[in-house]
């Protein structure tokens, strides 16, 4: 009997170390990670944000992206991935207008116009004009773009050869001011190009702030 009580206690601790392990251990991940290995480019983005279906993802950049140097006109699209914290936004929610943060990534091969005129200042206007001139001449066009205001704008390199920006700024959409954290990098031979965009209006932008910051600062690209 007492062997039997030494036994039966001895399993007892082994189960209820065991428990503690797995409370540690075997926890859901915090993150999920997405990358594209063959470009050397990575970000992670909280495990509860859901990847948006590429159809969605195909249909938004057909239409957002015809007049952008970030779609067609600067080179063929390599990969992409869009998640976002609410299930299933719509295609025009993906690159401005969402009440939920989004995530944007490209990777795109770019065309020889571009790599010979990419400039950190294309890179901030690459999405919205952003730099004082790009909003004059979109003005001038009939743009009718209102709210902007300019947070803070730096550039980027990296001992690998990689360059770019990243920038955060707003613009009034649909009557409400929309948050836009874009960063744009490029390799050290300017072959490539990547995006990185997170956006939503801005009270929701303020409420996920260090969500936020951690999927922008894990955005990881060599320069190669």
């Amino acid at each position: 009997m007492r062997q039997l009580r030494r036994t039966a206690t001895a399993i007892a601790a082994v189960a209820a170390a065991l428990t503690v392990t797995c409370l540690a251990g075997c926890a859901s991940p915090a993150y999920t990670y997405a990358s594209d290995t063959h470009d050397h480019a990575y970000f992670k983005v909280p495990s509860g944000w859901q990847q948006v279906s590429s159809r969605s993802l195909a249909d938004a950049q057909a239409v957002l992206l015809t007049h952008s140097a970030a779609g067609p006109p600067g080179g063929k699209l390599a990969w992409s991935r869009a998640y976002a914290a609410a299930a299933n936004p719509p295609p025009s929610a993906l690159l401005s207008g969402s009440q939920s943060p989004v995530v944007y990534a490209s990777v795109q091969n770019i065309t020889d116009s571009l790599r010979a005129s990419l400039s950190f200042d294309e890179m901030r206007d690459m999405l919205f004009p952003v730099t004082s001139e790009d909003r004059q001449e979109a003005a001038a066009a009939g743009d009718k773009l209102s709210g902007f205001s300019l947070a803070y704008s730096n550039e980027i390199t990296t001992g690998d050869g990689a360059r770019g920006i990243n920038e955060l700024f707003e613009y009034d959409i649909d009557g409400q001011l929309d948050a836009f954290d874009q960063t744009v990098l490029t390799n050290a031979a300017t072959t490539k190009l990547y995006l990185l965009l997170v956006q939503c209006y801005q009270s929701c932008f303020l409420a996920h702030e260090a969500q936020i910051k951690q999927v922008v600062d894990s955005f990881t690209v060599r320069g190669s």
